[in-house]
């Protein structure tokens, strides 16, 4: 197993919210810790994390003082931000090969490539969109923490 992984904002998101799947997400950030593995995002983690916790705000869900404090969490997660060259042009590359309407989530998985470790998600959708061509795509519902 590769000593990085990359992780997305829906997973990064997980870690601050209790939602499905938080637990599972936490036991492997955990897990990382432990194992000394490096967490690698593109810059964009932070902009979509960001936005995720804001449209909660806008539906009525939480309050800013709660986003905002769920924002301090995520970004208490050592992450490592990366933007490396030609990282832009694989994601729309993907985006393309994959036929994914946005090149978001391709920037991850361009990413995930570049450095040839895996990509976890908690974007139930990205996975089951990839899975069957990418499969160093994990998805955090797969995860089970060790016994």
């Amino acid at each position: 197993m590769s000593d990085r992984v990359v992780i997305d904002a829906s997973l990064a998101t997980l870690w601050a919210l209790p939602e499905p799947y938080t637990e599972q997400a936490l036991s492997l950030a955990d897990q990382w810790a432990q194992d000394g593995t490096r967490l690698l995002a593109p810059c964009l983690i932070l902009a979509e994390a960001n936005n995720a916790l804001y449209k909660r705000i806008v539906r009525g869900e939480m309050a800013l003082t709660t986003a905002q404090a769920a924002l301090d969490v995520i970004l208490g997660f050592a992450f490592e931000i990366h933007e490396e060259p030609g990282l832009q042009a694989r994601a729309m590359d993907l985006a393309h090969q994959l036929r994914r309407p946005n090149t978001y989530d391709c920037q991850y998985l361009a990413l995930a490539e570049h450095y040839g470790c895996e990509l976890w998600t908690g974007d139930r959708r990205l996975y089951n969109a990839v899975k069957r061509t990418i499969g160093w795509v994990k998805w955090i519902g797969d995860y089970s923490p060790p016994a």
